[in-house]
């Protein structure tokens, strides 16, 4: 697990916030609902939407810049907006696939302000232990071992709380 605070320029955290709020009633959503059904919140919901080429590719360069990637091994790169409604938590799972192929799967926070008593917390097992990270603005997890995690529930009085998920493969 790598945590790595201040990962990238906040102009790009701003642009998806308004994206966010500009597209909140748009039909470009989908939902945890899709997901496979042992990962499913029984009480609330994500929201999903997917982010363009452009800001894909702010992505990817970030990633290298930090030495996570190298553009030229990873292939089905995925880069979604999240908006957590209060209710939704995601139990404990995994993100490796069937295939042999390495995946890794990341979260960049977007909330400027967070607080603990919200929920929201991602948690992750490290051979036996429990872990967990506050999601704290341009805040950047990257699951790079496969660790099983989880995220806890969002507090009823919590805002949307926001991220950005990051799901690839390496050849």
């Amino acid at each position: 697990m790598r945590i790595i605070n201040s990962f990238i320029d906040t102009d790009f955290i701003n642009e998806i916030d308004e994206e966010n709020k500009e597209l909140l009633y748009s039909s470009c959503w989908k939902s945890s609902l899709g997901w496979q059904e042992e990962i499913i919140s029984p009480v609330g919901s994500v929201l999903i939407r997917d982010l363009n080429d452009t800001q894909k590719e702010t992505l990817i360069t970030a990633l290298e810049k930090r030495n996570i990637i190298d553009r030229t091994k990873i292939y089905e790169f995925e880069a979604q907006a999240y908006l957590w409604q209060r209710l939704s938590f995601i139990p404990w799972h995994n993100d490796k696939e069937d295939d042999d192929c390495v995946r890794f799967a990341a979260s960049l926070y977007l909330n400027k302000e967070w607080k603990e008593d919200w929920g929201g917390l991602f948690l992750y097992n490290n051979n036996g232990s429990i872990y967990a990270e506050v999601p704290s603005y341009n805040k950047f997890v990257l699951n790079d071992n496969n660790f099983a995690h989880a995220t806890t529930i969002i507090s009823t009085e919590a805002p949307l709380r926001q991220s950005i998920q990051l799901f690839w493969k390496q050849k």
